[in-house]
């Protein structure tokens, strides 16, 4: 009996072990690189008509108010959709519950499942067989997405570098490959957070939206009106369609943000944390700042919490702010940060945190660490500086003397004019220059101050330079 007891406390502990481990590797974490749900519908031209990522976007046979609810028995080989006596009345029942297929983009940027069209039926992002190709498609010529093999079961996958997508599905029922990438037509390409380098110049294509079309024998497929082959506004006029990923998930985060000119204004200690969302819908954000790797909301172990915000379009938070949870950052400290984002259901995202400083960044990852961002040292210089006389003359000389403040050490002053024939007696004198005029023209007068740790600014002010007055004398007339 004790042997038998065993054995079963055994059996649950191995399932419960088994459920842990899978739950531990299997589910990626929010914020992490997270799954992205493929969603909406594809043409397959005039004959097939839509291709759905999605059950939930399945209109064919669920759904009254649609005309291809009336499509003949789908085994005869051509159903005229709408006319007798091929027609059947389909009630209306909910989305994935008859039929259930999903397309999905896993954190290696493999597809996988399946989409639907009423005529070919499921089309597979599943490898069973070798591609066509014998897996080309995944070499450094042309995809180089090297984990997208037979092994894992996947036929398709998706560069970021190049934003496009690779590789083959498949029509389950007949075995005909549809090439995702072919050279013929504009390839299969989704966009990436960074808009300014867009998939399809011109049109308003937005962070995770599919553009391009896929070769077929018998019809290409598209994946959005605005690249339809031929195509131009008017066919999402005739057929508004578009496959995207829908899941709200952060592409990018930068931070300072802040420049040596915009720290020569004021605010040296100040910084402007950005993000762009590699997909779905925001609403809200809500961002942590701290001097330390780690956070909590819920207490006041950090340096700033902005709360939940609400906007749709914010894209970043400037520091310092107003607000009541935000301390203020110090001079040459280095700061964590982590952003969330809440969509159109008011879900969260996990917490993305910021990785990514690199020397190109605007405080030039001065500590080597990629996830902070650093303030700068001290205020930059205040130039300033007056003139005498007030009104400037050509062909005479004019005292120019330096009230700048700066920080501690010792600074190199420097002394120009857009006057080309100017004569400045003392270029990086620290005090005082003359400055003698040729040009009676506006001219601009500058004057640049670095203090010791090279921090640079300038002040400057445009004169209009002027011919002396002629010296009039009364002659006595003879």
């Amino acid at each position: 009996m004790f042997r038998t007891i065993n054995k079963k406390y055994n059996f649950y502990f191995a399932l419960l072990f088994m459920a842990l481990f899978l739950v531990g590797i299997g589910i990626p974490g929010k914020g992490e690189a997270a799954t992205s749900t493929v969603r909406g519908a594809a043409w397959f031209g005039d004959t097939y008509k839509y291709v759905y990522f999605d059950c939930l976007d399945d209109v064919s046979g669920d759904r009254l108010d649609d005309p291809w609810n009336l499509c003949g028995n789908k085994n005869i080989s051509s159903p005229i959709c709408g006319v007798a006596p091929d027609n059947v009345f389909h009630f209306f029942i909910s989305p994935c519950v008859n039929l259930i297929h999903h397309v999905s983009i896993d954190a290696s940027n493999r597809f996988s499942g399946s989409a639907w069209n009423y005529k070919t039926d499921l089309i597979s992002f599943d490898a069973t067989s070798t591609t066509p190709d014998n897996y080309a498609f995944n070499g450094v010529l042309y995809g180089n997405c090297p984990t997208c093999t037979l092994a894992n079961n996947c036929s398709a996958c998706y560069n970021p570098a190049t934003q496009r997508v690779y590789g083959y599905a498949k029509i389950i029922k007949d075995g005909t490959w549809i090439k995702l990438n072919g050279a013929s037509t504009l390839p299969v390409s989704i966009q990436d957070w960074d808009l300014s380098n867009s998939v399809l110049a011109g049109h308003n294509i937005q962070a995770g939206d599919f553009v391009g079309t896929a070769s077929y024998p018998a019809s290409d497929l598209s994946f959005n009106c605005e690249s339809e082959i031929g195509g131009n506004t008017s066919n999402c006029a005739a057929r508004n369609y578009k496959v995207y990923i829908s899941n709200l998930q952060v592409g990018n985060l930068s931070a300072p943000n802040w420049t040596t000119s915009q720290a020569c204004t004021g605010q040296a200690r100040s910084a402007v944390l950005r993000w762009f969302k590699k997909s779905g819908q925001q609403t809200a954000y809500e961002i942590v700042v701290n001097n330390h790797n780690s956070f909590s909301t819920s207490t006041s172990d950090y340096v700033c919490w902005s709360g939940k915000k609400y906007s749709n379009i914010a894209n970043q938070y400037n520091l310092p702010n107003s607000d009541p949870t935000c301390a203020s950052l110090d001079y040459n400290a280095n700061y964590y940060w982590w952003l969330r984002l809440y969509d159109e259901n008011d879900q969260a995202t996990g917490w993305y945190q910021y990785n990514s400083n690199s020397a190109s960044d605007t405080d030039g990852n001065v500590d080597g660490n990629a996830q902070t961002f650093t303030t700068f040292k001290h205020e930059f210089p205040s130039p300033y500086f007056t003139w005498s006389p007030s009104s400037i003359l050509v062909s005479a000389t004019t005292t120019f003397t330096n009230l700048s403040t700066y920080y501690a050490g010792v600074a190199t002053t420097t002394w120009s004019t857009t006057d080309p024939g100017a004569i400045i007696s003392a270029t990086n004198s620290p005090s005082s220059t003359l400055i003698y005029f040729l040009q009676a023209t506006g001219t601009k007068i500058t004057l640049q101050i670095a203090d010791s740790d090279s921090y640079k600014c300038s002040t400057s002010t445009t004169q209009i330079i002027n011919y002396g007055l002629p010296i009039w004398r009364e002659v006595k007339a003879e």
